[in-house]
């Protein structure tokens, strides 16, 4: 969900603008950066935030800031993006991935959309990045368990939440040849990585 989140995000936007958190995004749970309303980030530091450490906060700020105060708007764009790739088993219902009926996706759909996504510089630096600092003194390690550990990888998005289980997208590259592959609801973090591995090796 956060890739196609950081790629709508960049196609409607450009880096530099700046975006003021909201209310409604500072209050969103789980995973976040602990964004405050009020305070101002530009786009590039959002979108770090919603890939490197996995913020639904900050993918609700940038969802807000693009679909002008509405992010069912912005869903909108995420959809018809969507459909724009070919990802014929997927449908989103938020920009932050955490679960709702009818938010849905496949292993096919998203290795396509991590192919895609790593075809973009920006997306594809962010995703090789093991951390992310934010103003404010704040920094904010990766949720990639395999970047950290394992050279061959050259990037990819996690996910998890209670429905959809331990899940990531990923690509690895070896002897000049880059596999792409996704491991979709995995029990623990430790059997997606493991999977995961298997998988791209």
């Amino acid at each position: 969900t956060k890739l196609m989140t950081a790629i709508v995000a960049l196609e409607n936007t450009r880096l530099s603008d700046v975006v003021r958190v909201s209310p409604r995004a500072a209050g969103i749970g789980e995973s976040t950066v602990f964004l405050r309303a009020g305070e101002e980030l530009t786009v590039s530091d959002l979108i770090r935030a919603t890939l490197i450490p996995s913020a639904n906060d900050a993918a609700l700020a940038l969802a807000l800031h693009v679909g002008r105060g509405s992010a069912d708007r912005f869903v909108e764009l995420m959809n018809a993006r969507a459909a724009q790739l070919g990802l014929s088993d997927t449908h989103f219902e938020n920009p932050h991935g955490l679960d709702e009926s009818g938010h849905v996706s496949s292993a096919r759909d998203a290795t396509a959309l991590v192919r895609f996504a790593l075809g973009v510089p920006f997306v594809r630096d962010t995703l090789s990045r093991m951390s992310v600092s934010l103003p404010g003194g704040r920094t904010f390690v990766t949720t990639d368990d395999l970047l950290v550990g394992w050279p061959a990888l050259v990037g990819g998005k996690t996910g998890h939440t209670r429905d959809a289980g331990w899940s990531e997208t990923a690509a690895a590259e070896r002897g000049g040849i880059t596999v792409y592959g996704t491991v979709l609801g995995s029990d623990t973090r430790t059997t997606r990585n493991e999977a995961l591995r298997a998988l791209l090796t």
